[in-house]
């Protein structure tokens, strides 16, 4: 269903957003706008676009993250921006985000764009957020959960509240799903960022330590002792010092510990579907929830 909405598009942004969903994805998103428009009245030719669109949002932001990290690789494949070129990989992203705005107003609700963008927004402070916080590698663990609360969970909040807009649930319900969505998001992230240093290359797509290489500390390292003095803030740390640091992770109680945070925050987010009872999109939700924590890619 995505991949054929921009089959028309210009071949230059097209080429690359296909490798990318060509090389798989979770489509969490897209399920989750699904899902919680099912715990109303459902109607999926109004749904549709709005599923596109999120997920476009999130390959728009990827292909823009892989220039600002200068990554080579996202899950085992060339990114856009290797094989493009970062200036013409900034263009794709671009394009995307543009039709993932023109999807949303196909749904002819005004309040699917605005969520979107405000999520976009979002996004993109966080990032900046991010950007002014590199090479501090003793961050607050409040900083973090702000920074990926932005980055990762708001978009997540966004596509429950716009799921359940379309099904047309009351504002009251409609909140339930944007807090179960931003603790799920948080759980994500979290748990995203502990196979960063637990998972192998193979598995995650992407360099064990990207994050700390490219001046980023997550959860994991943050929880864990003993490493400090490997990690003299403002300093660009080698390939050799992240190697370490990363042994020093996994041989630590970091990684369990920021896992166990992920854990709190996934009963948080099915502790809002009581609400909707014994639903069917209810149990997948609640298993999204278990789902995310315990992945292992």
């Amino acid at each position: 269903m995505v991949r054929s909405s921009f089959a028309d598009d210009h071949p230059a942004a097209a080429a690359p957003m296909a490798e990318l969903f060509g090389s798989g994805g979770k489509r969490l998103r897209p399920a989750l706008v699904l899902l919680c428009a099912h715990l109303g009245e459902y109607q999926f030719e109004r749904v549709a676009p709005a599923a596109i669109a999120v997920e476009l949002t999130h390959a728009a932001t990827l292909v823009h993250d892989d220039v600002i990290d200068r990554a080579g690789t996202r899950r085992g494949r060339p990114t856009a921006a290797a094989a493009v070129g970062p200036e013409a990989a900034i263009l794709v992203g671009d394009h995307y985000f543009a039709r993932a705005y023109l999807e949303s107003s196909r749904t002819g609700v005004a309040e699917v764009v605005s969520e979107l963008a405000a999520a976009v927004m979002r996004v993109c402070a966080a990032e900046l957020e991010q950007q002014a916080s590199l090479r501090d590698y003793h961050p607050s663990v409040e900083s973090y959960m702000t920074r990926i609360e932005g980055k990762t969970a708001a978009l997540l909040a966004a596509c429950c509240r716009i799921g359940g807009l379309l099904g047309g649930l009351q504002s009251p319900d409609r909140e339930a799903l944007g807090r179960y969505g931003l603790a799920l998001g948080l759980a994500f992230q979290i748990a995203d960022d502990v196979l960063d240093y637990s998972g192998e290359e193979a598995e995650i797509g992407k360099p064990v330590g990207h994050d700390l290489l490219e001046g980023s500390a997550t959860l994991p390292l943050m929880l864990s002792e003993g490493l400090d003095q490997m990690l003299p803030d403002g300093k660009q740390l080698s390939a050799e010092t992240v190697a370490a640091v990363v042994e020093g992770v996994r041989a630590g109680a970091g990684p369990r510990l920021a896992l166990e945070r992920a854990a709190a925050l996934a009963d948080e987010a099915r502790a809002e579907l009581r609400r909707f009872g014994d639903h069917d999109a209810a149990r997948a939700l609640d298993a999204l929830a278990t789902f995310v924590v315990s992945r292992t890619l």
